[in-house]
């Protein structure tokens, strides 16, 4: 019998530290894939992948660490290096940026100077793709309407999502299954309407330069590996770039806008 491809949704999450960002791709994929647990030090420390078949779709899940690591994690993970070089190597781009906004914290100046860098980082065309999860708060839209009427910024963020937001529960084992089923719905709807519009997938705008810096890797990596298909090759030396594990990672690192505010 004839093997069915599945179709892919390709996701990555962004957040503050201790957002809930692991946890909430383990929710997606339905399966516990990156560690998560509930403490102040940063569990993911570059950038990790996971994929898994559910529901007639593979999803393909890049989880990232927290945009405001402490300095002494700064110190052995760039964290802006990390996600640049994760939204870069990634093909052929994603379909949602999801940002996770924990409810358990107040907004904070730091918070929203960490919203103004993303902005930097991402360009303006990334709020087509996002999606706002919100972690650590019952599933109840009336709460969450208390809380955004002490919160102008995320309205604004709210706004520019055009209101692509769902709430994720309180629960640190496990999403409730509506919140993971209107996840779906959104996701499917912000799919169409990009598809629709020619603009499936979000890309950042480095990423044809990374790709003819990945070609050279692919190059290498096909004569070491006669055997191995040109997509298969292609696949696996961007996966490891993702990760930084390109021969050629210093340029891939090399790769920014002199101008773009850094995160911190």
């Amino acid at each position: 019998a004839q093997a069915i491809t599945l179709k892919e949704r390709r996701i990555i999450l962004i957040g503050k530290l201790g957002a809930g960002k692991s946890h909430s791709g383990n929710g997606i994929l339905g399966k516990p894939e990156f560690e998560s647990k509930r403490c102040w030090s940063s569990v993911t420390r570059q950038c990790k992948y996971g994929s898994a078949a559910r529901d007639g779709f593979l999803y393909r899940i890049y989880d990232t660490p927290g945009v405001n690591s402490p300095e002494e994690l700064q110190t052995t993970v760039n964290v802006e290096e990390d996600i640049r070089r994760c939204l870069y190597c990634t093909s052929p781009g994603f379909h949602a940026i999801v940002l996770v906004l924990s409810a358990a914290e107040r907004i904070t100046k730091e918070d929203l100077q960490m919203l103004k860098k993303l902005d930097g980082l991402l360009g303006e065309s990334a709020y087509k793709y996002m999606i706002l999860v919100i972690s650590k708060l019952e599933n109840d839209e009336n709460e969450l309407g208390k809380m955004l009427c002490e919160a102008p910024e995320i309205v604004k963020l709210n706004v520019k999502c055009n209101s692509r937001h769902v709430i994720f529960g309180d629960d640190p084992k496990n999403i409730p299954f509506e919140c993971v089923r209107k996840f779906d719905d959104i996701l499917t709807k912000l799919i169409k309407e990009n598809e629709w519009q020619g603009k499936e997938y979000y890309t950042h705008k480095y990423y044809e330069k990374a790709t003819r810096i990945l070609e050279k890797d692919k190059e290498d990596y096909m004569r070491d590996h006669p055997n191995v298909s040109e997509g298969e090759a292609f696949e696996i030396v961007r996966s490891r770039a993702t990760e930084g594990f390109s021969p050629r990672d210093t340029e891939l690192r090399g790769l920014k806008d002199p101008n773009c505010c850094s995160i911190s």
